[in-house]
């Protein structure tokens, strides 16, 4: 009878503390989730209802995008609460960081460079066969990436032969 009621008793006890216990769900996300925005020129914040505050952001700043969103048929990224930098004064990246081989997908010796805009600079170009560090990605509107090779210097996805991803936590 003792067993009886110390089993009873333990099983009580264990059900309320099984209740108590709070369960927590957790979605698990991609190791690359995560825009950030590179501010192009020293630029005004703005607040949720489009006006713009005392407060700037400098030029090559690089700032954590909670999300995109359109005020007043304007587009921003929201980079603090109530703090909201226009996309014209910024574009959008993703970090991504790997070792890149380009080819020229034209058969050329030389691989194009574009900037930020996605507009081919003339003043640059990679040796086609040449491998280099990219540390972000900038897409089109369609979802073609651009990888970084410098400071404003990106290379088309479709010149690139060979990916190496560099393991990183942020």
């Amino acid at each position: 009878m003792k067993k009886t009621i110390a089993f009873l008793v333990c099983a009580i006890l264990g059900s309320s503390v099984a209740t108590a216990t709070a369960v927590t769900d957790v979605n698990a996300d991609s190791v690359t989730k995560g825009n950030y925005a590179q501010v192009t020129e020293t630029a005004a914040l703005y607040d949720q209802n489009g006006n713009k505050t005392d407060t700037s952001v400098q030029k090559d700043s690089t700032w954590k995008v909670n999300k995109l969103q359109k005020i007043n048929g304007n587009e921003y990224f929201q980079v603090a609460p109530n703090q909201f930098l226009s996309t014209n004064d910024g574009f959008a990246y993703k970090k991504r960081q790997m070792t890149i081989k380009v080819q020229s997908s034209d058969d050329k010796d030389y691989v194009r460079v574009y900037d930020h805009n996605l507009k081919q600079r003339t003043d640059v170009s990679l040796a086609s066969g040449s491998k280099w560090y990219s540390d972000s990605a900038i897409y089109t509107s369609q979802g073609m990436p651009f990888l970084r090779v410098a400071t404003d210097q990106y290379v088309a996805m479709f010149d690139v032969t060979e990916q190496q991803y560099t393991a990183s936590i942020n």
